[in-house]
This record gives structure tokens, C-alpha cells and sequence, in this order.
């Protein structure tokens, strides 16, 4: 029996990777899209996987590609993703993130292909909203990125509305794993720890006080596959257990028996522009409507504990 075909654009960062296992084991054909097929290559051992190199703003290519493997399933993942960043590289954030996905979206309508079409969305695009974040509550962007993530998000329901196509928004609360780059939060707490433990090393972190809900990447996509099974729509992929930072600062030096307040200190050129304090999520709203139960084992103190044995075990500090 033959194959389906998924396309997973810009895969080579957690989600690809771990979304390309999951299909794997569903029997998909997985193609990951790329900027540099060396560096694609570097991150990506799995030998089931295809790499294939994509301008995301070349619809010439778009359809060559489209058009070869005729995909049922396409994740649009690709785009410069650091809301930090952002402020900084707007025009790479705007055109990775939007432009590219729109083009998708064009190919996909003007050639009458009948793939599913999976965009990447965030809660960013909420901004410094306040409360649980509904599908439907206000959409006020505060970085250029959530700004990017808010344009692909409406284009995406505008063509599912207007022409009546499979196309979803998976709008995506923070996410780990160990394929998460240090440069980020979580993983930068638990390589803190581990440079306390060996070397009493401390280590400089911004605003610690903000509160998010952290959940682990298999977990997330486990949960994808299972709403895009259900009539195109927009919905939210989070666990709703939120934990502050210095929480997870407090699980990741806790692993060594450390009190983390000797090894850290504040900077504020670490403190990210226009950074929410609190981002919660109604996530039973979108489950309920589509009938899915949610159950999730990995969370917390469990997420940095996973880190931490990862680094320790690869000598990844």
C-alpha cells in the first residue's frame, strides 16, 4: 500500500523533529522543508526522512514541491520564532512567518489540491492578555512576531472560510523538549544548573516572574494529530498547568540539591521588550468542542528533570 505524504515546512526545530517521528509511526511518508540543507542535516539522523531544500517565498518552487508529492498533510512551521528577536530582524519575521505561509495558501487553492494545511499559530498573537485565553478572546499583539503569527493566523481562516478548505490554526502555548536550543528559557535554567553543580558557576536571567504554561513537545503533537482528525478549525494546543519561572529555576537546581538563588543574578539586558507576565490558556474549551480528552504526564518539575538527565547524558553544557 502506498504511502501518504506529509510535508513538514521549516521541520528542523523541535516540532519537526518530533512530528516527523509521530507520522513515522503512522505510516506517513514525511518530506521536512529547509533554508540550508547542511545545517538540516546536521539536526536530522533519521534516515526516513526526506530533506528537501525550500524558499518559502519562491512560488515557483512552492508548487514544484506541492505539485511532486501531492502531501495530505501539511504543517506550515517555518519562520524566525524568537518574539525577543523580532524587534530586531522585523523583516525576516514578517516574511518568514506570514509571507511564506500565504504562499502555501495561494498554491494550495490555485492548484484545487486537497491537503490538509496545519499553520503554526502562537499566543502571542494575544498580546498581554490577561486572563484564559479563549480561541475568540481579544487579539492585540505586542512584539512583531506575534504581529507576523496574528497575519498568517487570519489569512488561514480567511481562505478555510471564504473558499471552504481544509486549513487549521493550531495556536501553540510555550513548548520544551530536548531539541529546545539553550538560548532559551528552560533549556537555560537547566544548563545554569548544571554549570552550578559542576563548576559554581552562576548564571545572568531576566524577568523571572512571568508564568506560562510549559508543556512537553511529544506530548503537544500527540494532541495535534488527534484535533486535525476534526473538521478544519482553530484551536489551542496547551496543558493548562502553569508554573512561574522561578519555579522551574527552583525544580532545575533542586535536581542537584542547590538553593538557586546563590548561583543566579538579574540583567536587564535579558529582560525581552514588551514581554507578557502571565499567558493562560482556556484549553478544555477547544477540547470539549471537539470531543478529545487531554492527559498529560509530563509537566513541571518532570520537563526540567527530562532536560537535565538529556544533558547530562549527551555532555550537552
Amino acid at each position: 500500500m502506498k504511502k501518504s505524504n506529509a510535508i513538514i515546512v521549516g521541520g528542523t526545530g523541535q516540532f519537526g523533529i518530533t512530528l516527523s517521528k509521530e507520522l513515522i509511526k503512522k505510516k506517513f511518508k514525511v518530506i521536512i522543508t529547509t533554508r540550508s540543507l547542511a545545517k538540516a542535516k546536521k539536526k536530522i539522523k533519521n534516515k526516513k526522512i526526506y530533506i528537501k531544500k525550500l524558499n518559502i517565498l519562491n512560488k515557483i518552487q512552492i508548487k514544484k514541491l506541492l505539485l511532486r508529492y501531492n502531501p495530505k498533510l501539511i504543517f506550515y512551521m517555518a519562520g524566525q520564532s524568537s518574539p525577543g528577536k523580532s524587534f530586531y530582524s522585523k523583516k525576516e519575521t514578517y516574511f518568514s512567518n506570514f509571507i511564506g505561509c500565504r504562499n502555501f495558501l495561494e498554491t494550495l487553492k490555485n492548484y484545487n489540491l486537497s491537503s490538509k494545511f496545519v499553520n503554526f499559530s502562537s499566543c502571542e498573537i494575544y498580546g498581554n492578555y490577561k486572563k484564559k485565553i479563549n480561541i475568540d478572546s481579544i487579539k492585540k499583539p505586542i512584539s512583531p512576531y506575534g504581529f507576523a503569527k496574528l497575519k498568517s493566523h487570519n489569512e488561514t481562516k480567511k481562505y478555510r472560510e471564504r473558499f471552504k478548505l481544509k486549513f487549521y490554526n493550531a495556536i501553540i502555548f510555550n513548548t520544551e523538549s530536548i531539541y529546545r536550543p539553550g538560548i532559551y528559557l528552560i533549556p537555560k535554567m537547566c544548563i545554569a544548573a548544571i554549570k552550578a553543580k559542576k563548576n559554581g558557576l552562576k548564571t545572568k536571567f531576566g524577568n523571572l516572574n512571568i508564568s506560562r504554561e510549559w508543556n512537553w513537545c511529544e506530548e503537544q503533537c500527540k494532541y495535534l494529530l488527534k484535533f486535525i482528525k476534526k473538521k478544519p478549525q482553530d484551536f489551542i494546543l496547551s496543558n493548562g498547568k502553569s508554573y512561574s519561572a522561578n519555579q522551574m529555576l527552583k525544580f532545575a537546581f533542586e535536581y542537584f540539591k542547590l538553593d538557586y538563588q546563590k548561583f543566579i543574578s538579574s540583567d536587564k539586558k535579558f529582560i525581552r521588550k514588551a514581554d507578557s507576565n502571565i499567558k493562560k490558556s482556556n484549553f478544555l474549551s477547544s477540547l470539549r468542542r471537539n470531543k478529545i480528552k487531554r492527559i498529560d504526564k509530563i509537566y513541571g518539575k518532570i520537563i526540567i528533570y527530562k532536560i537535565i538527565q538529556h544533558y547530562l547524558n549527551e555532555k550537552k553544557y
